[in-house]
């Protein structure tokens, strides 16, 4: 006999584990089960690009609800513990953003990026030449010719940490756990509601069912004739050994926006490196170019032959890190693999409730889902209870946005002269 539940969420990533325990949380508080929680997951608790996050919170942000909501979610993983009931301890040295100086000696759209953001009392302000050589370690390499910014609240954290704080914390909650279970089919109301998901191994009950199934989710959804602008964007990560005798372990992160490159120390004395995600819309719609609103199946994210980094792209990295590094002669490769975005057309999220089916809910991070997971888990739990600040928030990356017109528009600009997203529209 099927089991009923009072919220099933299909997705055990970062995004998927933080909603079932904020639903598990509020229905414990009004003094229900937490066990009418379900959290399916095909593979393992995760397994998928939660496995391949860089463990970086970060605030700075172009799009200013994002940034909202990035504040809201840093100061939670500082409370992480009373939230999750879950152990974590992030290191706390902050970032340096490295960019090119225009002919003015500034960064136009980077000193209008930090006015934005000062008025929302984030912290991300210029500092000069000397300041940032203070705070950076003698062995990164920095000129006059670059400009520098500040984001001293930016978090750290240890992703396999993360990992097992994750299931410490659905253990503790009682949500009930499916993991190996893939989701086959759904049967429906008369209404249009969701009432029944069909697994790989048994059939579940449900009031509510939250969509946090990132790129795997227009494969799940199509079931039920929905088309969920999600894909994927490759990108690379390296992980280059370091002489334990030179390790820095206080190194802030650093957004190397000259280079297009990210770096952070790493457990071990490494020094963890990928790359920006992509912004021209040429580069963004071919991930869409076969169905534009129903890329199917991400499957390919688990075939080790798709993980593994070329010799081609380990050279890249080895160049760009011996510009920014000058105790780098040679690089020493520790490990390296392909990771990805999961991206919607225009980078940003997919969050709220469908207008098409009455009790589903998404929950898409658009290639930023680990930092944003506390505050996302709990627009959920807003979203299938009372409401509040954070889904009012979430309101404006509503999934209807995507259109035919919004879609027609997409394609137009791929094809046209002008084929640059707006940055000051795109996360950074």
């Amino acid at each position: 006999m099927a089991k009923k539940f009072h919220t099933v969420i299909v997705g055990g990533g970062c995004l998927g584990i933080a909603s079932a325990l904020s639903i598990a949380r509020k229905i414990k508080k009004n003094g229900g089960d937490p066990s009418s929680v379900c959290l399916v997951e095909k593979m393992v608790l995760g397994g998928g690009l939660t496995a391949r996050h860089s463990g970086i919170v970060r605030v700075a942000n172009a799009d200013s609800d994002a940034a909202q909501l990035a504040k809201i979610s840093s100061d939670m993983w500082l409370n992480i513990e009373n939230i999750w009931d879950a152990e974590l301890e992030a290191d706390r040295h902050g970032a340096i953003w490295i960019a090119k100086k225009n002919e003015n000696n500034g960064n136009t759209k980077w000193d209008l990026l930090e006015q934005q953001l000062k008025s929302s009392n984030i912290r991300f302000n210029s500092i000069s030449y000397d300041k940032a050589r203070d705070l950076l370690p003698g062995f990164i390499n920095i000129s006059q010719g670059e400009t520098f910014y500040h984001e001293p609240d930016a978090l750290q954290y240890d992703p396999a940490e993360v990992r097992r704080a994750l299931y410490e914390a659905v253990r503790r909650s009682q949500i009930t756990l499916e993991e190996k279970t893939e989701v086959l089919s759904f049967r429906r109301s008369s209404s249009g509601k969701l009432t029944e998901i069909v697994t790989s191994k048994n059939v579940l009950k449900c009031d509510h069912i939250i969509n946090a199934a990132g790129a795997w989710s227009p494969a799940i959804f199509a079931k039920v004739g929905l088309s969920i602008p999600v894909s994927v964007e490759p990108v690379y990560v390296v992980n280059w050994l370091t002489s334990l005798a030179e390790k820095k372990v206080t190194m802030p992160i650093i957004a190397d926006y000259v280079n297009r490159a990210y770096f952070r120390s790493w457990r071990d004395g490494e020094i963890h490196m990928h790359q920006p995600r992509k912004r021209a819309v040429q580069e963004t719609s071919t991930a869409f170019a076969e169905n534009p609103l129903a890329v199917l199946g991400a499957d390919f994210i688990n075939d080790p032959s798709n993980q593994a980094i070329g010799y081609s792209q380990n050279r890249v990295y080895e160049d760009i890190a011996k510009q920014r590094f000058g105790n780098i002669k040679q690089t020493i490769f520790s490990s390296g693999y392909r990771s990805f975005f999961d991206i919607t057309p225009d980078l940003r999220f997919i969050l709220g409730p469908d207008p098409k089916i009455p009790n589903l809910i998404h929950c898409l991070g658009s290639g930023q889902a680990f930092k944003y997971a506390p505050a996302f888990g709990e627009m959920m739990s807003e979203f299938v209870f009372e409401g509040g600040k954070l889904s009012d928030l979430g309101k404006n990356f509503s999934i209807d946005r995507f259109n035919s017109d919004f879609m027609e528009n997409f394609w137009k600009r791929v094809s046209g002269a002008e084929y640059s997203l707006e940055t000051e529209g795109a996360s950074l």
